[in-house]
């Protein structure tokens, strides 16, 4: 099944999504796309010797899943153009952007599969509330710290020896 699911080929801005309720095509909002390129143009020029990532999957699988974040980044020359599927220790940070069909799945089972993966910081972007959440510290499958602010405040993310800190300002509203 999951082969199938994965053969499947759609354009560029949808998403297949498996529920309960069978596979949905979701379609992905231009505040979705728009403040994903935002924060790629803010990793590219605030965090050198690392490379932004989109539009991959988590490694391994557990559970049967793979996760597919919307932005992370990798140590330059840690990365294969050819790939798109990065394992959960070359990545110290995941983003997810918001849309209105993913917003439970953002915020309550997300959280746990990144957690539990060791990933050290989460980061919720809210395009339909216009806030961040940041999670970080994974402690036994859950984050035990949370910070959180309104679009227009800075976002400090811990990256190995450094600091990544985004605009959100930049970010669009829905």
């Amino acid at each position: 099944m999951a082969d199938a699911f994965e053969a499947i080929e759609l354009p560029r801005r949808m998403r297949l999504r498996l529920t309960r309720n069978g596979l949905t095509v979701v379609p992905v909002t231009q505040a979705h796309v728009t403040t994903q390129m935002r924060i790629f143009s803010q990793i590219d020029s605030g965090l050198p010797g690392w490379m932004p990532i989109g539009e991959f999957k988590v490694l391994p699988a557990r559970e049967g899943y793979k996760p597919e974040p919307d932005a992370s980044v990798v140590r330059d020359g840690q990365w294969n153009a050819g790939s798109s599927e990065f394992d959960e220790g070359s990545l110290p940070f995941v983003v997810e952007v918001v849309s209105p069909e993913s917003k439970n799945r953002d915020y309550n089972t997300k959280p746990d599969h990144y957690a539990l993966r060791g990933i050290p910081a989460y980061l919720i972007v809210d395009v339909l509330s216009a806030t961040w959440t940041l999670l970080t510290q994974p402690e036994d499958g859950t984050y035990q710290c949370t910070q959180s602010g309104p679009f227009g405040k800075k976002i400090e993310i811990p990256v190995a020896d450094q600091s990544l800190t985004l605009d959100s300002s930049q970010f669009m509203r829905i």
